[in-house]
């Protein structure tokens, strides 16, 4: 299980290996994906007081994400003459583990958390297209295309995961009032 954890701290670092390198039993990405389905249903407290359903919710829309973004990022980086040949899903759940640091901005208050929040996810970013970029030898910029257009996939992946799961009994998603004028 160390591997992963170093592996994700020379990421952030900026020190990639070969593609190769990030080959993990089955069990280490389940593990951290857990984690991190751990802290995003202890941080979402405003969806309900179920949580084995929020864990279950946010450990199966990180695990689909995962999923789903290494496959995509794999086709589209194909399209490319040095696309990635193996699987990229190693690098991409050991890349999420900078999203672990999140829960710290709990402890600032509302706006400077929110900030906060937003610096690690953009970080979080910045590291995942460094690391795929340096493995398959496509260039930061192409990365970054495949990855805003996935963004309208993982958009509509988590408004179904949210909507299965409220139908599921898992979460109550908060109902804003409508204003009247």
């Amino acid at each position: 299980m160390q591997a992963i954890f170093h592996d994700a701290i020379d990421l952030i670092r900026g020190r990639v290996q070969p593609l190769a390198h990030y080959n993990y039993p089955p069990w280490q990405p389940a593990i951290l994906l857990l984690l991190s389905g751990l802290l995003g249903a202890a941080g979402a407290t405003d969806l309900g007081d179920d949580i084995a359903g929020r864990l279950m919710l946010f450990t199966l829309l990180g695990t689909a994400e995962s999923i789903l973004l290494a496959g995509f990022m794999r086709r589209w980086l194909k399209f490319a003459d040095t696309g990635a040949q193996r699987p990229l899903f190693g690098i991409i759940v050991a890349v999420g583990a900078v999203q672990l640091l999140s829960p710290l901005a709990s402890w600032l208050p509302g706006d400077v958390a929110d900030a906060v929040t937003m610096v690690i996810a953009l970080f979080g970013m910045l590291v995942m297209i460094n690391a795929l970029a340096a493995v398959s030898g496509n260039t930061r910029v192409r990365v970054l295309l495949g990855t805003l257009l996935f963004s309208p996939i993982a958009a509509l992946l988590m408004m179904l995961a949210f909507s299965a799961g409220e139908s599921l009994g898992w979460i109550i998603l908060p109902v804003k009032a409508a204003t009247g004028g």
